[in-house]
């Protein structure tokens, strides 16, 4: 009949389209998902800034390791409080025992910049040049174990190395001024742990009373997610 397939060409038909549909079904299988790009600049509970580089490929990794001190795999509170005793002493650049206004501002032109650049607008780790070239050494101060301290750039062609803005675990704009309880413009050590402690809790959601870096990544992910500028103008 006119308008009708034979039946051989209709099998060898099915058959090429059955071959098709299994050849894209194994490419789709074969294509790993796309691995998500680590954070430019990771901020810690306590706001110190950890920054993608060539000897820093994964800057929450690179935190969680220094405060694990025992290296058993886990963050405990104590040494999620001696992390951030540690990082108040850097901050208090007089040793009086107390952040004042002065030092909160250091801390934000200074080692944190990227909070003031993210909060006009700018991508963070976008320097200019000339900051970096004229900056004394000593305005980015550092303490033993902190990697990744230089202000960090773009690579050639403009592409950003690592994902866009501040990748942080709890969504806090500024957290050494977060530690300010009173707010009376100085943090003493008693208001920096206090916050260190609600911090942990906020983190421990499981209340074990350990942080796991899988646990703090899938936690980090999730923020940064929420953040993600809206794509335009893409299909």
């Amino acid at each position: 009949m006119r308008g009708q397939l034979n039946a051989p060409i209709k099998q060898r038909l099915l058959a090429a389209g059955l071959a098709v549909m299994l050849l894209a079904g194994a490419a789709g299988a074969q294509t790993p998902p796309k691995p998500a790009l680590p954070p430019r600049i990771f901020l810690s509970p306590s706001g110190e800034p950890f920054r993608l580089s060539p000897t820093v490929p994964d800057p929450l990794m690179a935190w969680f390791d220094r405060v694990d001190a025992n290296h058993d795999g886990v963050i405990d509170r104590f040494e999620f409080r001696a992390d951030a005793a540690a990082f108040f002493k850097q901050l208090d650049e007089n040793g009086d025992g107390v952040i004042d206004g002065f030092e909160t501002a250091d801390y934000e032109s200074k080692i944190a910049p990227e909070l003031t650049e993210q909060a006009e607008g700018r991508l963070p780790g976008q320097f200019p040049r000339d900051r970096d070239r004229d900056a004394p050494s000593g305005d980015r101060p550092s303490r033993p174990g902190q990697p990744g301290t230089e202000p960090h750039r773009e690579s050639r062609g403009g592409q950003a190395r690592g994902g866009p803005g501040i990748a942080q675990l709890i969504d806090e704009p500024e957290p050494v001024t977060g530690a300010d309880f009173n707010l009376d413009g100085r943090i003493t050590m008693d208001e920096w742990l206090r916050a260190s402690d609600q911090r942990f809790d906020l983190l421990d959601t499981a209340k074990t009373g350990r942080l796991t870096l899988d646990a703090l990544r899938a936690k980090m992910a999730v923020l940064q997610k929420l953040h993600q500028p809206a794509k335009e103008g893409r299909r």
